[in-house]
């Protein structure tokens, strides 16, 4: 059975709300962590309820009716979201607010959504969705675990379609808490500069990402949705590769076969050797893409990089700004996207020209 990707929509930091303009103008920050490119939200959610969303429901809300919008299909047969800090700055305010007044007189707004499920039950609601409906919070594994519900049910004939998700927000508290850890880069850093630092640290990001699965093939569809694979803290680097090469070859694939490789670059030295490893071991010859100069490091930076292949598959260009190493492909039928994140959470997305 083929999956096919339907519709996309993507609130990031780059102009990402019109699917029909493809990286054409890029943003440069030189901030603490990447900001939204906001999207003007009264277009997708009526005003008298923007008061009170905070910005991650406001972008989950925004890209999920995007994509649905995009696909042309009204009501999901399920809807599944994935995050690591689920709403963060609603969390924050609630936590600080209980010790702001000493835990009395409270209001309840900031807790109710702070939940990790908040962004799903808004859109839910706002579709007046009844069906399935699920969060998954597995650190970097929370996007590819939703996809992987979506792909499993869709194989088993329990649903037709789903509409699935990856979001993330950062605060001012939480990138304090990051660079503690020596892998974020300061204040002045660009980042367009990913690529060419010679300074150990990438750039936090956040953003929400959106896709709508569905059996059948559609006349405005992106790309096939072939597989997915996850692993956890593989003892080595050489464990990597025939991890890889087991996946191609389990969806008949060869490794000549892959078009362009899709990496998760952050400017990590340790995750970049990786990386490199992996790249120069399997697919020396092959062109190789990244995406987190434009995005930003976060949980679910995959489901930017998921939104990124389904452009270049649909359109049949690969932009300038994310090649990475060998040049522009000849062809563009076979797109493997490999990230990680913090050197335990690894995945493959698989995706192939409809």
């Amino acid at each position: 059975m083929e999956i096919y990707i339907n519709g996309i929509g993507a609130i990031s930091p780059q102009e990402t709300r019109d699917n029909a303009n493809f990286l054409t103008s890029i943003l440069e920050y030189k901030e603490a962590y990447l900001p939204i490119a906001e999207p003007p939200y009264k277009d997708y959610i009526n005003p008298k309820e923007l008061r009170r969303m905070s910005k991650i429901i406001r972008n989950g809300i925004t890209a999920a009716r995007i994509s649905l919008e995009d696909s042309e299909l009204e009501m999901p047969d399920a809807i599944l979201t994935g995050t690591g800090l689920g709403c963060a700055v609603d969390t924050e305010k609630f936590l600080l607010s209980m010790i702001d007044n000493q835990e009395t007189l409270l209001t309840p707004t900031s807790f109710i959504q702070s939940t990790h499920n908040t962004v799903g039950g808004a859109i839910a609601i706002g579709l007046g969705c009844h069906n399935y409906n699920m969060t998954y919070v597995h650190r970097g594994f929370s996007f590819e675990t939703a996809l992987h519900d979506a792909f499993m049910m869709m194989h088993d004939g329990e649903i037709e379609n789903a509409l699935v998700g990856g979001f993330d927000e950062m605060t001012d508290n939480h990138i304090q808490l990051l660079r503690s850890v020596g892998h974020f880069q300061p204040v002045g850093y660009s980042n367009l500069d990913l690529k060419n630092t010679t300074e150990n640290g990438t750039i936090a990001g956040q953003g929400a990402s959106f896709f709508v699965l569905e059996k059948e093939r559609k006349r405005n569809s992106y790309a096939k949705l072939i597989n997915l694979k996850m692993f956890f803290k593989p003892e080595s680097t050489s464990e990597i590769v025939p991890k890889a090469n087991d996946f191609l070859a389990k969806n008949q694939l060869s490794v000549d076969e892959i078009d362009l490789v899709l990496i998760g670059y952050n400017g990590i030295q340790e995750e970049t050797d990786v990386y490199n490893a992996f790249t120069d071991k399997l697919f020396p010859h092959a062109s190789v893409a990244y995406f987190k100069h434009l995005c930003g490091e976060y949980y679910t930076a995959s489901a930017f990089g998921s939104w990124i292949a389904a452009q270049i598959l649909q359109k049949q260009e690969v932009p300038d700004v994310i090649l990475y190493s060998q040049g522009k492909p000849k062809q563009l039928n076979t797109i493997l996207l490999y990230n990680q994140f913090q050197e335990e959470e690894h995945s493959f997305i698989l995706f192939s020209k409809c």
